[in-house]
């Protein structure tokens, strides 16, 4: 079931459901396509019979968290970062989906912040 759950939320666009605590300060933040914008990064939220499932913040290049960054690149000092999601699931301690690219491969690792370690989730060998 975790792992069913991981896959939607790394593969699946997710429908947006505003609590109402949430709703009264939405006039606040752009909002388009299920997703909310938030100081440049986007939020996504799924909510399944009125229950919080999972939230995926997503960050751009430029607005990376830097101690993130510091456990990446201690292993993987040789490639570029182009993006990284956060994953705030229902039962599980919040983690990271970092993007890598190299010269030859492109790598999406699991960043674990409660003991900073990373793991290999997927390693694509450039065309």
């Amino acid at each position: 079931m975790k792992k069913q759950l991981l896959s939607i939320a790394l593969g699946l666009v997710a429908m947006f459901t505003v609590s109402t605590s949430f709703a009264a300060d939405a006039k606040q933040y752009k909002s388009s396509e299920g997703t909310i914008t938030v100081d440049g990064n986007k939020t996504t939220v799924l909510n399944q019979k009125g229950k919080w499932v999972y939230t995926i913040h997503r960050f751009t290049a430029d607005n990376l968290p830097k101690d993130v960054l510091n456990i990446v690149k201690n292993d993987y000092d040789q490639y570029y970062v182009s993006g990284m999601e956060k994953v705030d699931q229902r039962g599980l301690s919040p983690y990271y989906i970092v993007h890598l690219e190299g010269v030859k491969t492109i790598k999406t690792v699991k960043v674990n912040m409660n003991d900073g370690e990373t793991e290999l989730v997927q390693d694509f060998v450039k065309g």
